[in-house]
């Protein structure tokens, strides 16, 4: 985390989903950037090493399970702070996340006061 601010990738296919969160995260004071699938996301966070990643499970090219297995694997990512945003919420895929290496999962569409609270959560574990 660079001067107390995180540092934000989505890795979203839905281009106007992605530019709505990029704005909302940077009018909250965060810096965000984009990825449309999961190569490209994986490409990103080798490149820029966010703080946080939020993937979208439903990706066109790999699923968001195999990103978080990839991001995990990778030295300098393994401790990123990954949130699974998905349309599917049942219990059996709140798990499936968790077993693939994220660290929470968050409904679509996702609520920005939730968002915001977990960022915070994440902000204050960084700083200590």
């Amino acid at each position: 985390m660079s001067n107390d601010i995180l540092n934000i990738l989505i890795i979203e296919d839905n281009k106007d989903l992605v530019d709505i969160m990029c704005e909302m995260l940077v009018l909250s004071g965060y810096r965000a950037l984009s990825a449309k699938n999961g190569t490209e996301g994986i490409a990103k966070a080798r490149e820029n090493r966010p703080d946080v990643i939020i993937c979208d499970i439903g990706l066109p090219d790999m699923s968001g399970y195999e990103v978080a297995k990839i991001i995990r694997k990778d030295s300098e990512l393994k401790d990123t702070y990954l949130i699974a945003s998905s349309g599917y919420a049942q219990p059996e895929d709140v798990e499936r996340s968790r077993e693939t290496g994220f660290n929470i999962h968050l409904a679509k569409p996702i609520s920005f006061n939730i968002l915001g609270k977990v960022l915070k959560g994440v902000k204050l574990k960084c700083m200590q």
